[in-house]
């Protein structure tokens, strides 16, 4: 998947290294289901890190997927148990359709020399 931004095209998923495009398991095992800052590609075996703007996203979505769960789920009114599935079906889309279909990878150039 290619989006268009100002600075130029952006891949979703592909090793800015090697320009391994990740395939949705690898995304989903490697980005969405393992909490951490940056991940090894699997065929170059480089550190990774989320762009900027996949954080940005995910804040959102995170922010968005809190008020449903804690705002709008319980003035509903509905009973517990439809309530407690309904947040963990929007968990699970969140973190099996979400997360590993807006990931994009950036290298970063970290001088501590300066």
């Amino acid at each position: 998947m290619v989006l268009q931004f100002m600075s130029g095209v952006m891949e979703l998923g592909k090793c800015p290294y090697c320009s391994h495009e990740w395939t949705y398991k690898e995304k989903l095992l490697g980005y969405a289901l393992k909490p951490r800052t940056r991940i090894r590609c699997p065929r170059c075996r480089e550190y990774l890190e989320p762009s900027t703007l996949t954080l940005i996203y995910d804040y959102i979505a995170i922010i968005g997927l809190a008020m449903m769960v804690f705002l709008l789920i319980p003035i509903m009114g509905w009973p517990v148990s439809i309530s407690v599935g309904l947040s963990a079906l929007l968990l699970v889309i969140y973190m099996a359709v979400f997360l590993p279909l807006t990931i994009r990878f950036k290298r970063y150039s970290y001088n501590m020399e300066e």
